[in-house]
C-alpha cells in the first residue's frame, strides 16, 4: 500500500474505551502498514501513556484541552487537516454531533468511513467488529486486544490485580467482598495489587485498615505509565469494569469482570476477559443494578475454573 496519512477518531473519554478500540486500530495499522497513523481522542483517555510503547499508533491529539478539559473546535480540527492532510479517516462515532468531523474530512477531501447520522442500539464492540470488517474487507476471528509494554516478563508474579475502580457507585461490587475475597485467596500465597485512582482512595483505606496481614500495594497516586508498570507481570485481576480491567486483559493476564451495571457483551473483544454475572445470569446491560447480587462463593468458583 502507498504512504499515506490516517486519522482514527475514538472520542468515547474512558481508558477502557480507549481499550476496547485499540484491536479495531491494529487493523487498520495491519492493513495499511506503510501508512502514518493519527489518533484523535480526549484527553481522559492517557492515550499518551497507555499506547507510549504502541508502534502502530504514530500519533496523538486530543479533542480537549489537557488542563482545562474544555473542547477544542473547528479551527483545531482544520488545523488538524491541514497539516496532516489525512486520505483516509476511521471515525467510531454515532449521531449528528459528530457531523463537523465528516464535514472537515470531506472538505479536505479524505475518504471517509464513520457509522452513520442516526445512533442505532447495539452493542458496542460487536457493532466496531462489523465496522471494521466493512471498511477493511477483513474476518475479524481472533478476539484479543495487546498493550506493548517494556520490560514484561514470561515469567508471572502471584499477583492478583484487584479492581476498585468504576464509572459510578452502581457499578463498584462492595467493599466488603472484595476484603473476603482476599482473605482468602491469600492462602494461596498471592499478592494483590489494589488498583485504583484518587476517587477510590477512601475504599483503598478501609481495605487496608482491616489489618490483613498482608502486603497491600496500591496504585492511586501513581500515573498510568507507572501503574502499567507495576502491574505488568501479574497473573490475574479480579474487579469491576473499569479501566484497570481492560489494561489487565490488554497486558495478557486473564482478567475477571465483574458485570453487573455495565454491557457484559462487550466482553467479546477481548478472549482474556472472564465475565462473571450473578449466578442465573446470562447477560448484564446498563442499568440492570445487580452487582450484589454476585456472592463471593460465586465468585471463586468462577476464578478457580478458569485460572
Amino acid at each position: 500500500m502507498e504512504d499515506r496519512n490516517i486519522l482514527i477518531i475514538e472520542l468515547r473519554p474512558g481508558i477502557g474505551d480507549l481499550c476496547m478500540f485499540l484491536p479495531r486500530f491494529h487493523e487498520i495499522s495491519k492493513k495499511y502498514p506503510k501508512s502514518k497513523i493519527i489518533l484523535l481522542t480526549k484527553s481522559r483517555t492517557k492515550a499518551k501513556q497507555l499506547l507510549k510503547y504502541d508502534k502502530s499508533i504514530h500519533g496523538i491529539e486530543f479533542i480537549d484541552n489537557l488542563k482545562t478539559g474544555k473542547k477544542k473546535g473547528m479551527i483545531f480540527l482544520i488545523k488538524l487537516f491541514r497539516k496532516y492532510r489525512f486520505k483516509l479517516v476511521f471515525s467510531y462515532q454515532y449521531g449528528p454531533k459528530y457531523l463537523k468531523y465528516i464535514f472537515v474530512s470531506k472538505l479536505f477531501n479524505s475518504k471517509t468511513y464513520y457509522y452513520g447520522i442516526f445512533k442505532k442500539k447495539e452493542p458496542l464492540m460487536l457493532r466496531a467488529i462489523k465496522a471494521n470488517e466493512d471498511w477493511l474487507k477483513i474476518f475479524i476471528k481472533e478476539r484479543v486486544n495487546r498493550i506493548p509494554v517494556k520490560g514484561q516478563d514470561k515469567q508471572k508474579k502471584r499477583q492478583i490485580v484487584i479492581g476498585l475502580g468504576a464509572s459510578g457507585d452502581n457499578k463498584r461490587w462492595p467493599t466488603s467482598n472484595f476484603i473476603k475475597l482476599i482473605l482468602i485467596l491469600k492462602r494461596n500465597n498471592f499478592e494483590f495489587i489494589l488498583a485504583g485512582g484518587e476517587k477510590e482512595t477512601e475504599i483503598i483505606n478501609t481495605i487496608k485498615s482491616k489489618n490483613l496481614d498482608i502486603d497491600l500495594i496500591s496504585l492511586e497516586k501513581f500515573n498510568l505509565e507507572l501503574s502499567i508498570q507495576i502491574i505488568k507481570n501479574s497473573m490475574y485481576h479480579i474487579g469491576n469494569d473499569s479501566g484497570f480491567m481492560h489494561i489487565c486483559a490488554g497486558l495478557g493476564m486473564k482478567s475477571f469482570c465483574l458485570y453487573g451495571d455495565t454491557p457484559s457483551v462487550d466482553a467479546l473483544y477481548n478472549k482474556k476477559i472472564i465475565p462473571i454475572l450473578p449466578r442465573g445470569y446470562s447477560k448484564v446491560d446498563h442499568d440492570s443494578n445487580v452487582m450484589d447480587k454476585i456472592n463471593v462463593d460465586w465468585v471463586l468458583q468462577v476464578f478457580r475454573k478458569y485460572s
